[in-house]
C-alpha cells in the first residue's frame, strides 16, 4: 500500500513538473506543425484533382473532403499562430519578471502615476500561461469530430469508387448516419453510443471547456471559429471550381481567360490542367497542339449520353469516343480534329487526348479557340439523369505569327 502511495506521488510530481515546463515542447511542436500545415492544403488539392480525373470521383464528394480537411487545418493554423504570438508575449513578460522581480517602484514614477495600484508582472505572467495552455488544447475539441466525420465520408467514398455506385446512395447513407448520431448525442436518455461519444477524448475535452468557460460561450466561440475559417477555406479552394466540368466557366473566367490554366508556359506552379490546354500562347508553326484532359467518369457516361440523345432537344452526334463529347471552334468556325492520340502530358504527366489543329491559313494576330461540351448529369435525389450543353466550357486566345 505504501509503495502504491509513493508511486502515485511520483506520478503527480512528474506531472506537475511537466506542466510547469510544457511551454518548451509547445513552442517546438507549434513551429514544426505550422510549417507542415501550410503545405498540406496544396497537397490535398492535388490529391482531390487526381481522384476526380483519374479515379472518377465526382465534384461534390471531392469538394466536401477538401472543405472538411481545410477546415481542420485552418482551425489548427489559427490557434497555433495565436499560441506562438502569446508565447512570445509570455517570454517577454517572463524576462521582465526576472529582470525586475520587485515589480513597480512607485517612488520612481511621476507623481500623477503614483496613485495607480499596479499589479505585479507575475499576475499577467500567470494569466498568459493559463491562456496559452488553454488555447493549445482547444482545437482538439473542434478538429477531431470533423476529422472523424471526414474519415467516415472517405470510407464511404472508397466503397462508392470500388463498386462504381451512384453518389446519391453514398450521400443518403452519410446524411442518415449523421442524423442518427446527432439524435443519440442530444437524446435525454443514456445509451452506449452516447456514452462512448461523451467519453471520447474530444468529448471529454469539450466537456472540460464547457464546464469552465460556459456551454454557450463554448458553442458560440466554436461557431465564430468556423466563420473565421471560411475565408481561409475559400482560399484553399481557389481554382477548384475549374475541375467541375459539369458547369460552364463563370463570366469573369470566360470573359477574361487566365493564361495559367490554358498554356503550359504560364503554369509556373506546375499544376494539373482542368480543361483544354496547349503549350504556348504564340504559335509559329502550321499546327496548333491541343490537349483534352481525361475524366474517367465522363468516359463511363457515354452509354447514358447515347441513351438520352434521341429523346433530348440537344443537337449532338452519337458519342463513339471520349473526344466526341467536345466541340472545338476556331474563331467561331467548327473544327474537326482528324486524329487523337492518348498521351501523358503537361508538367504532371496527366492523362489526356492530343490533337493538332491547322492554323497555317490564319492571318498573323490574335485568334480565339473555344470549346463546348456535352454533359451528363447523374441522378441525385430528385434531379439529374439528364443532358446539358455547356457552351462556355473553355476559351482562350493565342497569337499567330
Amino acid at each position: 500500500m505504501e509503495q502504491q502511495t509513493d508511486k502515485k506521488q511520483q506520478d503527480l510530481t512528474w506531472l506537475e513538473h511537466l506542466q510547469k515546463n510544457s511551454w518548451e515542447p509547445e513552442v517546438i511542436i507549434s513551429g514544426i506543425t505550422l510549417a507542415v500545415l501550410f503545405i498540406i492544403p496544396s497537397r490535398l488539392f492535388e490529391i482531390s484533382v487526381v481522384l476526380i480525373q483519374d479515379y472518377g470521383l465526382e465534384q461534390i464528394p471531392a469538394q466536401l473532403i477538401l472543405v472538411y480537411f481545410s477546415m481542420i487545418v485552418t482551425v489548427f493554423k489559427i490557434f497555433l499562430v495565436i499560441h506562438l504570438v502569446m508565447r512570445f508575449i509570455w517570454a517577454g513578460m517572463l524576462g521582465i519578471t526576472y529582470a525586475f522581480p520587485e515589480g513597480v517602484i512607485k517612488e520612481n514614477l511621476f507623481k500623477y502615476s503614483q496613485d495607480v495600484d499596479y499589479p505585479h508582472p507575475n499576475t499577467y505572467l500567470i494569466k498568459l500561461e493559463r491562456w496559452c495552455s488553454m488555447l493549445y488544447g482547444f482545437p482538439i475539441s473542434v478538429a477531431i469530430p470533423i476529422l472523424s466525420i471526414t474519415t467516415y465520408l472517405c470510407l464511404l467514398i472508397g466503397i462508392y469508387l470500388v463498386f462504381n455506385l451512384d453518389f446519391q446512395v453514398v450521400y443518403l447513407i452519410f446524411m442518415i448516419t449523421m442524423v442518427i448520431l446527432a439524435g443519440f448525442s442530444f437524446a435525454g436518455k443514456s445509451s452506449r453510443l452516447k456514452d462512448s461519444i461523451g467519453k471520447s477524448m474530444s468529448g471529454t475535452i469539450g466537456a472540460v471547456y464547457q464546464s469552465h468557460l460556459g456551454k454557450w460561450f463554448f458553442i458560440s466561440f466554436s461557431v465564430v471559429l468556423v466563420a473565421i475559417s471560411a475565408p481561409f477555406i475559400s482560399q484553399d479552394l481557389k481554382g477548384f471550381s475549374d475541375f467541375d466540368i459539369n458547369s460552364n466557366l463563370d463570366e469573369a473566367a470566360y470573359d477574361w481567360p487566365n493564361d495559367r490554366i490554358y498554356f503550359e508556359e504560364y503554369n509556373s506552379e506546375k499544376k494539373r490542367f482542368a480543361r483544354v490546354w496547349t503549350t504556348k500562347k504564340t504559335v509559329d508553326s502550321e499546327m496548333l497542339p491541343i490537349f483534352l484532359p481525361r475524366y474517367i467518369r465522363d468516359e463511363y457516361s457515354a452509354v447514358n449520353m447515347n441513351a438520352l440523345l434521341p429523346t433530348d432537344t440537344i443537337q449532338w452526334s452519337t458519342i463513339k469516343d471520349y473526344q466526341d463529347q467536345f466541340r472545338i471552334y476556331l474563331n467561331d468556325s467548327l473544327v474537326q480534329v482528324q486524329n487523337w492520340s492518348k498521351v501523358r502530358a503537361g508538367h504532371t504527366g496527366q492523362m489526356a487526348l492530343f490533337g493538332q489543329i491547322p492554323v497555317a491559313y490564319l492571318d498573323p494576330g490574335i485568334h480565339e479557340l473555344r470549346v463546348e461540351k456535352l454533359i451528363y448529369r447523374p441522378p441525385f435525389l430528385t434531379t439529374g439523369n439528364e443532358l446539358r450543353h455547356r457552351k462556355k466550357w473553355a476559351r482562350f486566345e493565342f497569337v499567330k505569327k
